[in-house]
């Protein structure tokens, strides 16, 4: 008998798929497999075999062994299963102990259906402050990047923005505003930002995955994973990511079974839906042109409850007949983004903006903030997909206001580079 206690772990590929030039077949000899602090739950032996019935004419009350889609090798068909991926984890953050993600299992986990921008620094205490809107940097201004989040604590609270231009005059504006807090010379936590492709790199991720499975007695591996949607939600304040990858192959390996991994952990704190805000902007960011100067909006500070927040890939195989994949790679032809809103408190403000096609930058922030710690989501032009003056009167309790926002076009940024004029963001701490 053995029990289930169990391990996911997760490398980078560095070709779709993991094949060897030499077989065709994946060789996880070269791969680097970290194992990741998630939920036991969703880990299992996963996927199906992928096959052809066989419906042959036949002499009786009988059915015939399916043909399994498959390549020989040595005289033997070769396992083959495809399917889905699925985890869940909070957003642990990498704490002071790295400046970046890239070598960390979150930045794996988000490069496999996202691109990546980074500031050229970590933190930098601001020289003067302009406006809540615009600053001198102590750095270099170039050395923030165009489109990527950074942060700051002001008044105790967890406060963040967008760069959306790093050259006036030496000055740096940023969209939506911080708080009237924003005086002085805080110190700003610049972070690392994941966005869909668009424009110029539409459709494309930073690299592929293999997952691997460890438990007493089991192995199974996943080679061309690619990230299908990812979903954050709240439980009990506690940011959670549910995260979902089509794998183009799996297969097991029970016979080199090594028993469950202890879990690398992170050194940052979880993001926590405290202490921080939900904003939007006061007007509407420039969308269907591009800016020459960037925008430089205005806040409005939202009473928020929950909140819920889903980023949809549509994959698409790149079909080839010459490997066990049966593709090539996974292009991402399309990107779908939710973002949905409880209001304890209504805001009026908001109640004509569907009728009105009302776009406003919407920014969900998290606690706390600090060296390697915070994190952010962000939709830079957003549009509501119902009627904000609907109040939820329903039960015995409060009148709640209910927000669902899709992405729309953005081009309020000067730049398209990396993160620049890019349709959704998120944003950890490093």
């Amino acid at each position: 008998m053995s029990v289930t206690h169990r391990s996911l772990s997760v490398a980078v590929e560095s070709v779709f798929g993991s094949l060897s030039a030499s077989t065709g077949l994946p060789d996880n000899g070269g791969l680097s497999y970290t194992s990741i602090p998630c939920e036991r739950d969703p880990i299992v032996v996963y996927g199906d075999p992928v096959v052809s019935e066989r419906n042959d004419a036949r002499d009786g009350s009988y059915g015939l062994p399916p043909e399994p889609d498959t390549v020989w090798s040595s005289g033997a068909r070769v396992q083959r299963r495809t399917g889905q991926i699925s985890l869940r984890l909070d957003l642990t953050t990498i704490g002071s102990a790295a400046d970046n993600y890239d070598s960390n299992y979150l930045g794996y986990l988000l490069g496999a259906g996202l691109l990546t921008a980074k500031h050229s620094v970590t933190s930098d205490a601001v020289s003067s402050v302009s406006d809540v809107n615009t600053f001198s940097p102590t750095t270099t201004s170039t050395n923030y990047a165009v489109g990527a989040i950074l942060g700051a604590e002001l008044n105790g609270r967890a406060e963040y923005s967008a760069v959306t231009d790093n050259d006036v005059s030496g000055d740096v504006t940023v969209s939506p505003a911080f708080s009237a807090g924003f005086t002085g010379t805080p110190t700003l936590r610049l972070m690392q930002t994941w966005f869909p492709g668009s424009r110029s790199v539409l459709g494309d991720r930073t690299h592929s995955l293999s997952f691997r499975v460890d438990g007493v007695n089991f192995r199974s591996y996943a080679y061309g994973c690619v990230l299908e949607s990812l979903a954050l939600s709240l439980d009990n304040g506690r940011v959670m990511a549910d995260l979902t990858y089509q794998a183009a192959l799996i297969q097991d390996d029970h016979g080199n079974a090594v028993g469950p991994i202890e879990p690398t952990y992170n050194s940052g704190a979880p993001a926590f839906f405290r202490g921080s805000y939900v904003v939007v902007s006061d007007a509407a960011p420039t969308s269907l042109t591009n800016a020459t100067t960037g925008d430089t909006l205005g806040r409005v500070a939202l009473d928020v409850e929950d909140f819920s927040f889903t980023i949809t890939n549509t994959l698409t195989p790149l079909g080839h007949s010459n490997s066990l994949l049966a593709m090539s790679d996974m292009e991402i032809t399309d990107v779908d983004v939710e973002l949905s809103l409880t209001l304890s408190t209504a805001n009026s403000s908001l109640n004509s903006d569907f009728f009105n096609r009302q776009l406003r930058q919407v920014l969900v922030g998290m606690g706390p903030i600090g060296d390697g710690l915070g994190a952010a989501v962000m939709i830079p032009a957003a549009y509501l997909t119902g009627d904000a003056s609907k109040y939820e009167v329903g039960g015995n309790d409060i009148v709640r206001q209910q927000l669902t926002y899709k992405a729309s076009r953005f081009g309020g940024d000067v730049s398209e580079s990396g993160a620049g004029n890019s349709p959704v963001r998120i944003a950890l701490g490093v």
